[in-house]
């Protein structure tokens, strides 16, 4: 059975982000053997996105959000849509013209696939971003990176990942696990939260060296906050992310001995994002899914 997929790209007021990135997935679409429409989700922009999509790329869906819910507004889309894959993509990304196959296959291997996620690279194409993630919990906090020490050893080599902020997703397994917890708004986190769920329900996740995309990096995100606030909002959703999902003594014990020293060491450092994620988090707990 052929599979087909959707490239969903989420946009905000990014028409320059558009211009640089889109031309790379019309040729991908176009060199593909799997089936692949592409939508334009478009979160109320107030920019030239829609007139320059529409006439740039008339073969592309562009599709407005009821209302701008940034990354949650993938899961309302995915549930209007029949293609069994959904390829996420931020609207600062160009892919290779190969990038969308290498994807679609691990489906068909593995029908327990949640998740594809491809290598990423420099906008430029001039050094590695990113390869597979990996997470764990150290002095009481949770990291997940995908630029670990040593990590360009394992551009080349396909492995399991623990999560992705965009690569191809089950929309069955999307769908079933509720999609982006919307605790987590604007971003940061939400994808670790979800393939974390996704794990814990049976599902696979795969890192596939072989698609490559091309990264600007928080292009829209560094638009819109400061750096402090951005500080802030990922501390904040680490810990909201640490208390959803990390039970047992041993993680509370270490959690609540170094929280304080890390703090102290934070603001020592001129870094307050950290203190100020914390009182936003605790405020924010048990938010909506």
């Amino acid at each position: 059975m052929t599979l087909s997929a959707r490239i969903v790209i989420l946009n905000y007021n990014g028409k320059e982000m558009l211009e640089a990135c889109l031309p790379s997935i019309a040729e991908a679409v176009r060199r593909a053997k799997t089936p692949t429409a592409v939508t334009v989700l478009d979160n109320l922009s107030t920019d030239e996105s829609g007139p320059y999509v529409r006439e740039h790329f008339p073969e592309f869906e562009f599709c407005k959000a009821p209302e701008n819910l940034v990354l949650c507004s993938y899961n309302g889309y995915l549930e209007k849509i029949k293609e069994p894959i959904a390829i996420l993509l931020n609207n600062d990304i160009r892919v290779q013209k190969d990038f969308i196959d290498p994807l679609v296959s691990r489906f068909g291997e593995d029908p327990d696939t949640f998740l594809v996620a491809p290598r990423v690279m420099s906008f430029d194409g001039t050094a590695i971003e990113a390869v597979d993630t990996r997470a764990g919990v150290k002095y009481g906090m949770f990291w997940a990176d995908a630029r670990y020490p040593g990590f360009e050893a394992h551009a080349m080599v396909p492995s399991t990942t623990f999560a992705a902020g965009f690569g191809a997703f089950s929309r069955a397994g999307f769908l079933s696990l509720g999609g982006y917890d919307r605790r987590f708004l604007p971003g940061i986190m939400e994808d670790a939260d979800l393939c974390l769920r996704a794990s814990r329900a049976g599902y696979h996740l795969y890192y596939g060296p072989r698609s490559v995309v091309y990264h600007m990096g928080q292009a829209s995100f560094k638009k819109a906050f400061t750096d402090l606030r951005r500080e802030t909002i990922a501390s904040r959703n680490t810990f909201l992310f640490m208390w959803k999902n990390l039970k047992g003594a041993p993680f509370w014990i270490d959690h609540i001995f170094f929280l304080l020293p890390r703090m102290a060491w934070t603001l020592l450092r001129g870094r307050f994002g950290f203190m100020l994620g914390f009182f936003e988090a605790l405020r924010r707990r048990g938010g909506p899914v």
